[in-house]
């Protein structure tokens, strides 16, 4: 591995010609992690000491806000009868996330009301930790091998069905049966830890069929997180699987309800897989008063 001094000098080359080439400054941290790799044959993560350098050296020699990057996951929170989008923003270097920045769309009224009420800033802050989570890990999966690839494959399913029913919710007109993707990708979570913990296999599956209780009680044994319980026993607010059939139309705060459990359920089954927690250190600080 090179010294501090070789990995900048090496930085500083690679950067120039960066600059010769056009590549953009947002493009050249993954651009030199890519090249060091290779070029060292290393299978660097994102949380390993040489990236964070990496991307560290970069984000001190780039315009300013050249580190954030877009969102890499954008999840939902309901405030003043409105669906906000929580856009988590994907960032390099020692780069702290505002919270409330993180609703992009929200006037400032609107945020200064929130950030006025400590009870309803509690509710936010703890919704965007998962946020939080569940986005960062979705980095950290491209480099760890810690889900097979079967448990990876529900895994997949289960963030396409989480992001397909938010962003119904952010349309315009929300669509309200974003519930129905919002309890497919739940139960799909949930079997993702059957999967990855027990191997069980597409019949031993059919047995807990759509009982999303039972299914997240089974996680909560076979984990010992007693999230899973918590989670049991509020997959009520959800319809039932042959709703998506009716023509109903559920109450936004149901809705609500039902997407706050989904992304509660997100989290939690990616933080078995992930050294992340940012909403353990969130409760750490304590609830504000």
């Amino acid at each position: 591995m090179l010294s501090d001094y070789d990995l900048a000098t090496w930085l500083e080359a690679a950067n120039r010609r960066y600059s010769a080439e056009g590549i953009s400054h947002k493009g050249r941290p993954f651009t030199a992690w890519r090249e060091f790799s290779v070029e060292n044959d290393l299978s660097l993560a994102l949380d390993h000491p040489t990236t964070k350098a990496i991307f560290q050296w970069f984000y001190e020699h780039s315009p300013p806000g050249a580190h954030q990057i877009g969102a890499v996951y954008t999840g939902v929170y309901l405030y003043d009868t409105a669906f906000w989008p929580v856009c988590i923003p994907l960032t390099y270097g020692q780069v702290s996330v505002d919270a409330i920045e993180c609703l992009e769309t929200m006037p400032l009224q609107i945020k200064k009301m929130l950030n006025s009420s400590p009870q309803d800033l509690w509710s936010y802050v703890l919704h965007w930790a998962d946020c939080m989570d569940y986005g960062y890990w979705q980095m950290d999966l491209e480099a760890s091998d810690r889900l097979k690839p079967r448990a990876l494959q529900f895994l997949g399913a289960g963030h396409a069905e989480l992001k397909g029913a938010n962003s119904q919710l952010l349309e315009a007109r929300p669509n309200v049966k974003a519930i129905l993707g919002m309890r497919m990708a739940t139960e799909i979570f949930l079997k993702t830890v059957l999967v990855q913990e027990l191997n069980l296999t597409d019949d031993e599956l059919r047995t807990i069929s759509h009982k999303l209780e039972k299914a997240a009680e089974r996680c909560a044994d076979v984990t010992g997180q007693s999230t899973f319980k918590e989670i049991a026993e509020q997959v009520a607010c959800y319809p039932p699987v042959s709703a998506r059939y009716e023509d109903t139309d559920w109450p936004e705060s149901r809705v609500w309800q039902a997407a706050f459990v989904t992304q509660v359920t997100a989290a939690t089954v990616t933080r078995l897989y992930s050294d992340r927690n940012i909403r353990a250190e969130v409760l750490r600080q304590g609830e504000p008063v």
